[in-house]
């Protein structure tokens, strides 16, 4: 069986874009973060990297908001929704949205806890589709430039060019996946100091 290398990975491929927006759409945030590490590492070329990540978050986002508006609670009771989207976390998207009306669901983007539960509860309470979909789609145009964006900047520094000459594609699939273990570490770290400061 020949050897597979990330680097033999054409990611200007048709079909690698489009697995790239498919896995947008499941891991947003993941994907965003191995797509801007293959930037950095001069394996990807940003604009079309960046249009599959838009494409797929855009879906992903934009789905969960129309269908919540179209079918609203019905979506809810359904397997596997109901699992993704806990009435705890509905209910502090209410609040938030609530409190902050339309700015709640381009903050939305950048809550990757409350992301689906807000887009949700937006879906549901928003006056019309149109401008929320507008909405997302503009958060999701500066939060896939901030990711690629970092990443070619990032890949302009000779320290980090030298380190993917050395490891490859370890330091291509490690790097991403240790930032988005640890983010995740400190989610979960804050969100139960949060439950533990409501309960006191």
């Amino acid at each position: 069986m020949p050897g597979f290398s990330i680097e033999s990975i054409d990611f200007g491929s048709p079909w690698v874009l489009l697995v790239i927006a498919i896995a947008a759409i499941i891991q947003d945030d993941l994907t965003c973060l191995v797509v801007g590490s293959a930037v950095a590492a001069g394996e990807a070329e940003p604009l079309p990297a960046a249009a599959a990540c838009l494409t797929g978050i855009s879906l992903g986002d934009i789905g969960w908001f129309v269908s919540a508006r179209l079918i609203g609670r019905k979506l809810l009771s359904l397997w596997p929704f109901r699992v993704i989207v806990s009435e705890e976390k509905l209910q502090r998207g209410r609040e938030r949205f609530e409190r902050m009306g339309v700015r709640a669901l381009f903050a939305s983007r950048f809550l990757p806890v409350l992301r689906t539960p807000l887009q949700v509860v937006s879906g549901m309470l928003a006056g019309s589709i149109l401008p929320g979909c507008g909405v997302l789609l503009v958060a999701g145009v500066i939060y896939v430039t901030l990711f690629i964006g970092t990443g070619a900047a990032v890949g302009q520094s000779e320290t980090v060019r030298e380190f993917y000459d050395h490891y490859g594609a370890v330091g291509l699939v490690m790097v991403p996946l240790v930032i988005w273990a640890t983010v995740a570490v400190v989610r979960s770290v804050a969100a139960k100091r949060m439950g533990a400061g409501d309960e006191g």
